[in-house]
């Protein structure tokens, strides 16, 4: 983690960097701090389709279903056949009790 840290000092919009971030602190169950590294990897690239769908997942185990359903149409607008962000959009829509 201190290595991405350290290279977002030299080069801040690196966005996988804040990808891989991401990925660190959504692995260590740290949801909040994942979405920001995502927000930020998607502010520099915002058609990364993996971003939106970890980071909808993210939001998902936050109990934010309808923020991931969002993060997941986002997935789904850059990338239509992403299977994972379709099945995952589906699970979060049946817990709202729309599908």
């Amino acid at each position: 983690m201190a290595s991405y840290d350290k290279a977002l000092e030299f080069k801040p919009d690196k966005h996988e960097a804040w990808y891989i971030r991401g990925l660190v602190l959504y692995n260590l169950g740290r949801f909040e701090e994942a979405i920001a590294s995502y927000d930020k990897a998607l502010k520099f690239k915002p058609d990364k389709h993996e971003a939106w769908y970890i980071r909808g997942l993210a939001l998902y185990n936050l109990g934010m279903i309808k923020e991931a359903i969002a993060s997941y149409d986002k997935a789904l607008k850059f990338k239509p056949d992403y299977h994972l962000a379709s099945k995952n959009r589906t699970i979060a829509l049946k817990k709202l009790g729309i599908v």
